[in-house]
């Protein structure tokens, strides 16, 4: 007996709600009379076997059809169109990827809420960085105009009383 994941359950269901939506043929109806896969398909009950062309009833012990009733390639239920097989397959990969977006979603949800709002190191380092680049500049500017006031004292060419060359006035 085979186990299916939730999302292939809900497709089941789906697909017997649709099904159930055809025009119900009644219960009291065995399977074994119809004759055709659209007819025996009205009844939720019924399950079209395509190797020997006949309609048996759906073993509802299993939850997937033994071989010995029919092969999964062959079987079909719900619509003639689609076999069993394939539509296990494809409700397993739609309850997969169902699964897996809800689980992207919900750890990405999580991630923003338990993120901080404070910046994250590089840009911290980075304005550490350019503070520091800054107060360096700042020092050597301030260097570069106390160098360039002396020589300016050392000609003359700021009004110093002190200075030694400065112009004597009328003694």
């Amino acid at each position: 007996m085979l186990k299916l994941s939730s999302g292939c359950a809900a497709a089941l269901l789906l697909l017997i709600c649709a099904a159930a939506a055809q025009s119900p043929v009644p219960v009291s109806a065995p399977c074994r009379s119809f004759t055709t896969c659209d007819t025996c398909l009205t009844n939720v009950s019924c399950l079209w076997c395509n190797t020997n062309s006949s309609c048996t009833e759906y073993p509802v012990s299993y939850v997937i059809p033994p071989a010995s009733v029919c092969q999964l390639s062959q079987a079909r239920w719900g619509v003639c169109w689609v076999n069993f097989e394939a539509l296990i397959i494809a409700m397993a990969v739609v309850g997969g990827v169902l699964l897996l977006s809800i689980t992207v979603c919900c750890c990405c949800c999580c991630c923003r809420c338990c993120r901080s709002p404070r910046p994250d190191r590089d840009e911290e380092e980075f304005v550490r960085r350019r503070e520091e680049i800054k107060q360096r500049s700042d020092d050597r500017k301030s260097e570069r105009r106390a160098r360039h006031d002396e020589i300016r004292k050392k000609y003359g060419l700021i009004p110093d009383s002190d200075h030694p060359y400065s112009r004597f006035e009328n003694e």
